[in-house]
């Protein structure tokens, strides 16, 4: 009966030994997967790696305004795209073929287009929202939207009058208002602000870019200075910076209103990017 006794005291404390043990290195693993998964949930860890975003090159992207969302046009299957700045809920909107340029109104459902048909230039725009489409003038060169999207700003050259001109329209071409004439050839535009336009070209006789401003009206025109016309057409220096930082090099790049995601077209192989910061 006492070796009983002791055989039990013996195996008691051999049990408790194995469960202390037991429980000892429990909790150091438990620390282990606890340390670990803090550290993949760090900023710098998730926010470091751009995602890609297009299958093929992208030439023609937007924000559409506040929704997290950027529609984009992918060129290797004809596309219109829309997809989260994380990359998920990728959309088809509409495939137009044989475009040469693509300009997205400030929602993305809204677009002005010129595309090759049977080898002969034509411009369109088109309301993916409800698949209309209205002929706009063969011979726009250039168009942008307002900043709210209810008109378009487009240039255009008359070879047979040698003039140019810019006028405002709603974005179907309705309504349309010459502002501007000129003999500067390949205008561009910007609509940066609501009452004002740019217009910019290379064409002085010491190739360096000829920039002015104007209200939509074309009641009021200054010439502005080339830093200012770099300023509105370059990346912002804080997209450069982040860009840089990461050693890549964007063809076009985009910071979303609230500056948590960076949206871009990687030089390296024209696909496009999303980058959260």
């Amino acid at each position: 009966m006492a070796d009983i006794r002791k055989n039990l005291i013996i195996l008691a404390f051999v049990l408790s030994g194995v469960l202390v043990s037991l429980l000892v290195l429990n909790f150091q693993k438990i620390e282990k997967d606890q340390g670990a998964e803090i550290l993949n949930a760090r900023p710098e860890t998730s926010k470091s790696f751009p995602v890609k975003i297009s299958r093929g090159t992208v030439n023609f992207f937007n924000l559409k305004g506040g929704s997290g969302k950027v529609v984009f046009y992918e060129a290797t299957d004809s596309m219109i795209y829309e997809i989260g700045f994380d990359a998920r809920n990728k959309k088809e909107l509409a495939r137009i073929p044989d475009v040469l340029k693509m300009v997205f109104s400030p929602n993305g459902y809204e677009i002005v287009t010129a595309v090759s048909e049977k080898g002969t230039l034509k411009n369109y725009y088109f309301d993916l929202s409800d698949d209309k489409r209205a002929a706009l003038p063969k011979e726009i060169e250039n168009a942008v939207f307002s900043p709210d999207g209810g008109k378009i700003a487009y240039y255009l050259y008359d070879l047979a009058r040698d003039e140019g001109n810019v006028s405002v329209a709603k974005p179907d071409g309705s309504g349309a208002a010459t502002i501007f004439r000129t003999k500067i050839k390949n205008l561009g535009l910007l609509w940066p602000e609501t009452n004002l336009i740019i217009l910019y070209s290379a064409e002085d006789e010491k190739n360096q870019s000829l920039a002015f401003s104007m209200t939509p009206d074309g009641k009021e025109f200054q010439r502005i200075t080339g830093e200012e016309l770099n300023s509105r057409l370059k990346s912002t220096p804080e997209e450069t910076s982040i860009l840089q930082k990461l050693g890549i090099e964007a063809i076009d790049s985009r910071l979303n209103p609230l500056k948590d995601y960076l949206i871009f077209i990687n030089a390296k192989d024209g696909k496009l990017y999303s980058l959260k910061i």
